[in-house]
């Protein structure tokens, strides 16, 4: 239900924002983008090192440090073998051109990075799978009718179908947690979030262009860490 919501809010967000978008000139919406990856940088990296750092007694330690290098290097290494970016790109916009729609491409990946990869989509969904607790998915879907109106009235009606995106991938994550959810520890959600939280950082870095990163070939270091825990558990 949470994940419906999350949907819902990010179409009806994407239709304001380009209801908005007619009014705005290039150089406001070239402004909007660079406040929005700044902020999202900000926040994402607030997230990370929420996780990253331990205090204790004894002072202030880090976790993961070498799970989640290794998850980034291995899981670029099969986004670009695959070329996951490419794919999405491609599929856009054969999708544009036979269904005679505006330009979606850049919006719908964009969109579709940010509400899918962060912390909230992947512990959101899970709480929902697993105790029927929607207050993270509702929190989320907040922040990302406020992202979505802001997106779509920068990068136009793409943005709204990435909320396809979020049906299929937090659904999966819930209908996981549903099926299996002893399997998923605190270990393997704390870093997959760590994970979630740095693509949203390279995310952010697009948005201000200050590097062209191709997040979505990162998109399989989030499923490093499940197969680290899940090969650890046999030994």
């Amino acid at each position: 239900m949470g994940t419906i919501i999350n949907a819902a809010a990010i179409v009806v967000a994407s239709f304001l924002g380009v209801f908005f978008k007619k009014g705005l000139p290039e150089k406001m919406q070239k402004a909007v983008m660079v406040s929005l990856g700044l902020g999202l940088t900000a926040l994402s990296l607030g997230w990370f090192l929420q996780d990253f750092f331990i205090v204790n007694s004894s002072g202030i330690t880090t976790q993961y440090d070498l799970l989640v290098i290794i998850s980034l290097v291995v899981g670029v290494l099969i986004g670009e073998w695959i070329d996951i970016d490419h794919r999405l790109n491609t599929w856009a916009e054969n999708f544009e051109k036979k269904h005679n729609l505006p330009p979606l491409a850049r919006g719908f990946i964009a969109a579709t990075m940010i509400f899918c990869v962060g912390a909230m989509a992947i512990v959101g969904s899970i709480k929902d799978g697993l105790s029927g607790d929607i207050t993270t998915l509702l929190i989320k879907s907040a922040l990302d009718f406020v992202t979505a109106m802001i997106l779509a009235s920068v990068l136009g009606i793409g943005v709204a179908f990435s909320a396809i995106s979020v049906l299929i991938y937090q659904g999966s994550i819930t209908l996981l947690a549903m099926i299996g959810g002893d399997l998923l520890s605190a270990e393997i959600i704390q870093t997959m979030s760590m994970v979630g939280n740095i693509l949203l950082i390279a995310i952010g870095i697009n948005f201000m262009e200050l590097k062209r990163i191709k997040v979505a070939n990162m998109l399989p270091a989030l499923l490093i860490p499940v197969l680290y825990f899940v090969i650890m558990s046999f030994f």
